[in-house]
C-alpha cells in the first residue's frame, strides 16, 4: 500500500470520515449500539486516521486513563482494506506518538477474533476474557 498515510488529526473533515468508518464497522457490521459507540470520550481522545488518496479507510483513538499508560480504542479499518497492513500501520503510528512522549505502556481491549493480529504486533494478553458491548474481549498490553 504505497499510498497509505497514517497520522494524528483534529481536522473536522477527517474526523467526520473517521466516525463514518467507525459507524460502518462497529454499528452496522458488528451490531454495537450507537449509545455504546458514541460514549462521549472522543473529545478527550487523540484521534488517528489511515488514508489513501485523501479517503479515510481506518481510524483509532488514544486516551490516557493513567499517567504512564495510554489506551488504544475504537480501532477500525474498512472491510475491503483489512489484511493489507492498515491496522499495523495505525498501531505503528500510535506507538511512535507514545514513544515521543515517553509513555512506556500501551493497552487495549482486543476483540477475541483480533487477538492473533495484536499478538503479531507485540501485544500480550493480561487477565481473563470479558464481555464489552456483548463481544468477548481480552485486555492486551505492550511495553514501548
Amino acid at each position: 500500500m504505497d499510498r497509505l498515510v497514517c497520522h494524528q488529526t483534529d481536522d473536522e473533515r477527517e474526523l467526520k470520515q473517521a466516525f463514518k468508518v467507525r459507524k460502518l464497522v462497529f454499528i452496522r457490521e458488528q451490531g454495537i449500539s450507537e449509545h455504546e459507540e458514541w460514549d462521549g470520550l472522543d473529545g478527550v481522545a487523540v484521534q488517528f486516521v489511515a488514508e489513501i488518496d485523501g479517503k479515510i479507510i481506518g481510524t483509532a483513538r488514544l486516551r490516557f486513563p493513567e499517567p504512564d499508560c495510554a489506551k488504544i480504542e475504537r480501532m477500525a479499518v474498512l472491510k475491503v482494506f483489512r489484511r493489507q497492513g492498515v491496522g499495523r500501520q495505525i498501531l505503528n503510528t500510535i506507538e511512535e506518538y507514545l514513544r515521543q512522549r515517553q509513555l512506556p505502556l500501551a493497552i487495549l481491549h482486543a476483540q477475541w477474533t483480533a487477538i492473533p493480529f495484536y499478538q503479531s504486533c507485540g501485544y500480550v494478553g493480561v487477565g481473563k476474557p470479558f464481555c464489552e458491548a456483548e463481544i468477548k474481549h481480552l485486555k492486551m498490553q505492550k511495553e514501548l
